[in-house]
């Protein structure tokens, strides 16, 4: 396949939602993989304005407050496009958020997802379209896992769209699925909300600049919704 001109100047960005309830380390290596084993350009969190799902979020000005303390290169970044929609109710669909950045930043989009919200990704809006945006990158610690693939609409979806040389994802915008493995801490975010309701410590999971700005901005002191 001959690389169109126009390809070889684009950037190749990394898209990560998530509600980032707090961001913590797991989400850093994550990225960190990605930036340096995949060589992307750009990396951006995408935090969650008003869940699909109607989980019981803390603001987006903490959350958002959080991953600007995390982001400790220049090929981090955080987008608040889905955050910025929630002042008008309108809810994060991924599919969306997509469109959004196959349409402004004229760049190669990575769309980023564990391998266990792959597992549902049938239960997403319009989940079919998602690789007219972007290229999906599957992450897990374990990428064995999606050899259990339930649905046989979503093992179509993989069989037919996964490309394992990922120099081929850069040949063209969108349309391919790729495995990554990952080494990372393997803890939710509703893990650590829990440890620090109990007051336990969470200095090996999240920057310390992190854990001070939940102390001063009393975050976590109840229980929200657990996920």
């Amino acid at each position: 396949m001959k690389l169109d001109h126009n390809l070889k100047s684009m950037p190749l960005v990394g898209l990560f939602g998530g509600a980032y309830d707090p961001i913590h380390n797991g989400h850093l290596m994550i990225a960190d993989s990605l930036i340096n084993k995949l060589k992307l350009d750009q990396f951006f969190f995408i935090p969650t304005g008003i869940s699909v799902t109607n989980k019981n979020l803390t603001p987006a000005n903490h959350r958002l407050n959080m991953i600007k303390l995390a982001l400790t290169n220049s090929k981090l970044n955080v987008s608040t496009y889905e955050t910025d929609n929630s002042l008008n109710e309108g809810k994060s669909y991924t599919i969306d958020t997509l469109k959004y950045f196959f349409e402004k930043n004229n760049a190669i989009n990575f769309f980023i997802m564990g391998s266990d919200n792959f597992l549902k990704i049938n239960t997403w809006k319009n989940w079919e379209k998602l690789l007219n945006y972007a290229h999906i990158i599957l992450v897990d610690r374990q990428i064995s896992s999606l050899s259990s693939i339930n649905s046989s609409e979503i093992k179509d979806f993989l069989e037919q769209n996964e490309e394992e040389n990922f120099s081929n994802l850069k040949l063209k915008r969108s349309g391919y699925i790729y495995k990554h493995k990952v080494d990372y801490i393997d803890i939710a975010s509703s893990e650590i909300r829990e440890r620090l309701h109990q007051g336990k410590e969470v200095s090996n999971v999240m920057p310390e600049k992190i854990k001070r700005y939940i102390a001063a901005n009393n975050l976590y002191k109840s229980f929200g919704q657990i996920t």
